[in-house]
């Protein structure tokens, strides 16, 4: 009588324990977070004052309507894979190839040690056609989802390039992502980013930088694509092993965009990417007036930490005030060195960053 009675009142705290964890799915959706701001007659010569002065992302609905690989996704993903054929060449395009047990999670292995996901190349037809195979298999199929990764499209597809009206960023090259519904954990740019979609739905959820601290940040130099990113799976997070997530998500934004629509990214905004759609494409622009590697900031960070991390306290905290002071938009504070003694304290031009660079790859190489 007594196991008997247990029962119900065991059975009664699963149900509790359910209705608990749908709660929090509910509570951390981020369908449910604000968007970003909407910018809207958006051009050349207002892009500076109403979007990059604005440290935040914006969103600009059917910025790139008229562009023909857009016309091509809205027909079909027949129309859209010839389309992309006819501007393509026939150069080794990088691949990603998912299994199905990762749903399109982009991702280390359960261990860390490696990741969840396959590297191999293939000619744009090859890619295409297994993304159309995945497309049209029953998704009971073990079908691996394939992506490509950033290829610059001057390089692989240069009759594109001529077909895509980028009047904000007219000089910058572009680059394209195209594949099988992917999800790209949140990490960083080191440049500010447009992104336009142009095929299928992809769905951008931000986090300020401040966040960094509650987002349980990976590894530094062991990382799925370059960048390092943040452990928790944003559609299903566990509050449990990654509790200051619940703060991240406070500050959260999320945005679902649709063909021809753009979302600009400042850097370095934490940004997770999820496509949506059998087949999708993007094209994104990046840019930041850094033109040597020592005058990028994530370089920056790994040697500050090789260099700082073992110092005492004491001298760590002097550092920081060093830092801060040489990191700072007042320029009065070198009013007492000559202008042309003032290097990379003054007028950082060409000549002034080469010379700076060359004088750190010195002392490295040392």
């Amino acid at each position: 009588m007594i196991f008997g009675a247990s029962l119900p009142a065991y059975s009664e705290q699963i149900d509790t324990f359910k209705v608990i964890n749908n709660m929090q799915d509910r509570t951390y959706n981020i369908q449910n977070l604000p968007e970003p701001r909407r910018v809207e007659g958006v051009t050349a010569d207002n892009f500076k004052q109403r979007v990059t002065d604005v440290y935040s992302p914006a969103v600009f609905k059917g910025f790139a309507k008229q562009w023909p690989l857009v016309n091509a996704a809205n027909q079909s993903d027949q129309a859209l894979c010839d389309y992309l054929v006819n501007v393509s060449t026939n150069t080794p395009l990088p691949l990603v190839l998912l299994p199905q047990k990762t749903k399109g999670r982009m991702f280390y292995s359960k261990d860390m040690r490696s990741m969840n996901f396959q590297r191999a190349q293939a000619t744009l037809q090859q890619a295409l056609a297994h993304m159309m195979h995945f497309a049209q298999a029953n998704q009971a199929l073990a079908v691996d989802r394939v992506c490509v990764q950033s290829a610059r499209i001057k390089d692989v597809m240069p009759k594109l390039e001529k077909e895509l009206c980028n009047p904000l960023l007219p000089d910058n090259h572009p680059f394209i992502w195209l594949g099988n519904p992917v999800t790209v954990a949140p990490h960083f740019d080191e440049a500010h980013n447009i992104a336009i979609v142009a095929a299928g739905v992809r769905r951008f959820t931000l986090f300020p930088p401040e966040q960094i601290d509650n987002l349980y940040i990976g590894p530094l130099e062991h990382t799925p694509a370059g960048q390092p990113v943040s452990l928790v799976d944003l559609n299903s997070p566990d509050l449990t092993r990654y509790p200051k997530y619940a703060e991240a998500f406070k500050h959260a934004l999320s945005v679902e965009l649709h063909p021809g629509d753009a979302i600009y990214i400042p850097s370095p905004w934490w940004h997770s990417v999820e496509s949506q759609s059998n087949i999708n494409v993007l094209v994104n622009y990046w840019w930041s007036g850094n033109y040597v590697s020592s005058a990028l900031p994530f370089p920056m960070l790994l040697h500050a930490i090789q260099a700082l991390k073992h110092l005492p306290e004491d001298q760590q905290t002097a550092w920081q005030h060093m830092l801060k002071h040489y990191i700072s938009h007042d320029d009065t504070r070198w009013e007492h060195i000559p202008p042309t003694l003032r290097g990379v304290l003054g007028n950082r031009n060409q000549s002034v960053i080469n010379k700076v660079h060359n004088w750190l790859k010195h002392k490295i190489a040392r």
